[in-house]
């Protein structure tokens, strides 16, 4: 199914006015949405919710597909973090009928009389064209997910502190039922779901799993969030839990009627902070099959440099990159740039394995970062980073592969560096903690 040409000029024609008024229709639609369907706030993540990171990220994605229907080849990157991230978060070809229903009468709202009948056929069509490439691509996910496609029970098996502020640590986690678990792509993430105390519904974050892959357990790294507000902590335990969900920690959470949806976290950093404060050594967590689209392919074996470039928490999906080159046969020039407030997780790792590989070459910076996780880019910082060899970023070798993980304006920094320097978009791959995609500012 595709659009004519007449349907497709009849989209293009709405799409300004639509994007004009993009905010208000993300607000409309998921409020509307989710009162009439409150099942479905077990699906979104509550702050992004909230913040309407979430809401922004859906009708942006929708009006970027409109906007190159033609050319749909420029959107593939953007649809397939899209389907990785659905299918990690189980959503299902029933979900995207109740979103068509929501979004285009949040259209018709903003477009009054300029919403035809023509131009309504027309967007659900166009709506439809979307929705089936993404739930093509997400079936192609669940198979390859294998008896692994619902939630799965695990328990933390070690909790280790990262850095000596105790604002990074690592979660061991092995499956519950024993069974052998699938290899995944370094740098890939699993979303982990838990039940807020004082909320009917599940918080679901994303995790990158921060080890090298292993038959009999996981690892996730995580980091407090220090601008989440200085209240009291809750430190009371939680029980085994129950057959329909995992534990429920002490943190809290409250209503309001200016939120998206029905239930407003009652900070930033709520299930983060909840983890590192609440959870033990014995206690359960659901987690889904790894998926996403941020990953290196250890098995196509070759020579070409890879260079991994990272801040703060943001070493976690890139060192079991650096662990499973490290583990071939072959001599790959591996080059880790880490930028950090204070200590550097993993550090001793990655130094300990760069001291076995003549071919990696390390690289630690001292920087500045604000609260809220976004980083404060020094002059020094940039000197720095400037300054660094060839033999670190590989700039003369056009093969070389970057991969770069951190707060925004940090990969827009490092990004932009590196396209100055004759590095190929297309040899630049991000990942980004948050809703929607990471483009790099102009």
């Amino acid at each position: 199914m595709s659009l004519t040409r007449h349907e497709a000029e009849l989209v293009n024609e709405t799409i300004p006015a639509l994007r004009q008024h993009g905010e208000h229709i993300s607000t409309v639609f998921y409020k509307s949405m989710l009162r009439d369907h409150p099942e479905l706030n077990n699906y979104f993540n509550g702050v992004n919710m909230h913040t309407g990171r979430q809401p922004r990220a859906l009708t942006a994605l929708i009006l970027a597909f409109a906007s190159n229907i033609s050319n749909i080849s420029e959107l593939t990157g953007k649809l397939e973090r899209v389907a990785q991230k659905h299918a990690s978060l189980t959503i299902q070809p029933r979900h995207y009928e109740i979103v068509a229903k929501y979004l285009i009468r949040a259209f018709s709202a903003v477009l009054g009389p300029a919403m035809t009948p023509e131009v309504n056929r027309a967007w659900i069509k166009a709506y439809w064209l979307m929705a089936n490439m993404l739930t093509g691509r997400e079936s192609i996910i669940y198979k390859d997910f294998g008896a692994w496609s619902e939630w799965r029970n695990f328990m933390i098996s070690e909790k280790v502190p990262e850095t000596a502020d105790g604002n990074i640590v690592s979660f061991s986690l092995i499956p519950i039922d024993g069974h052998l678990l699938p290899p995944f792509k370094p740098g890939q993430y699993v979303t982990v779901r838990l039940k807020i105390k004082g909320s009917q519904y599940y918080q679901l974050r994303q995790y990158s799993l921060s080890d090298a892959p292993r038959p009999d357990g996981y690892r996730i790294t995580v980091k407090r969030d220090v601008g989440a507000g200085e209240e009291p902590k809750l430190h009371l335990r939680h029980f085994p839990p129950l057959e329909e969900g995992p534990p429920i920690s002490s943190a809290a959470s409250s209503a309001s009627d200016s939120s998206i949806g029905s239930v407003r976290p009652h900070k930033l950093g709520l299930v983060s902070n909840a983890l590192i404060d609440d959870f033990l050594v014995g206690d359960a967590l659901q987690l889904t099959h790894p998926a996403g689209e941020f990953f290196l392919d250890i098995e196509d074996p070759n020579t070409i440099p890879i260079v991994l470039i990272s801040a703060g928490v943001g070493a976690a999906p890139l060192y079991p990159m650096l662990k499973g080159v490290s583990q071939q046969k072959i001599s790959r020039p591996v080059s880790w740039i880490h930028a950090s407030r204070n200590d550097a997780p993993f550090r001793e790792r990655v130094e300990k394995i760069a001291r076995a590989n003549p071919n990696v070459k390390t690289k630690f910076f001292r920087s500045r970062l604000a609260d809220g996780d976004v980083i404060s880019l020094t002059s020094r910082f940039q000197e720095d980073f400037c300054e660094l060899n060839w033999e670190h970023l590989w700039l003369t070798n056009s093969l070389a592969q970057y991969f770069v993980c951190g707060p925004e304006k940090f990969m827009n920094e490092i990004g932009k560096h590196l396209l100055t320097n004759g590095v190929a978009a297309a040899r630049i791959k991000f990942e980004l903690y948050s809703a929607g995609s990471f483009e790099m500012k102009k």
